[in-house]
């Protein structure tokens, strides 16, 4: 039975748009954690998305706008569109309770959507890429 690829080949794996799937979790990881923990205080970690909150309806709206970079990325790579569910829910679900004042600002320290969406984008491609793996191995 051959091997699973390692995480580091794995991320050296070349996209159909040319850029390694390393370079793609890279920049998605890079707008998610500026969004949801990028910061800290007293052992907390937060990022934008709690801070621009406070703006009521601005703030959640560019948060939620931003949000959008995970979905197209998913939609860029043609991930499953259980992916982009997973992706859509996340963004309505923080956009909606994230919009309640103050309350709201407290959840989305805690539920950080961004890195869920990150998390989402992350395991599909971490799973095509063994698929891909696997049946070049069955083909040899």
């Amino acid at each position: 039975m051959a091997r699973k690829p390692t995480e580091e080949e794995i991320r050296a794996m070349l996209l159909p748009n040319g850029r390694t799937i390393g370079e793609e979790l890279a920049a998605l990881d890079a707008v998610s954690r500026l969004l949801d923990s990028r910061f800290g205080m007293m052992g907390v970690n937060f990022g934008l998305d709690s801070v621009l909150g406070l703006v009521p309806i601005a703030g959640d709206v560019a948060t939620g706008a931003a949000g959008l970079h995970a979905l197209v990325t998913a939609w860029r790579l043609n991930l499953p569109v259980s992916a982009s569910i997973g992706i859509v829910w996340n963004l309505v679900f923080d956009t909606v309770l994230g919009s309640v004042p103050v309350a709201g600002d407290v959840f989305d320290i805690f539920f950080q959507s961004n890195r869920k969406n990150f998390r989402i984008v992350q395991k599909h491609l971490i799973h095509r890429a063994e698929a891909h793996a696997a049946s070049v191995r069955t083909r040899n």
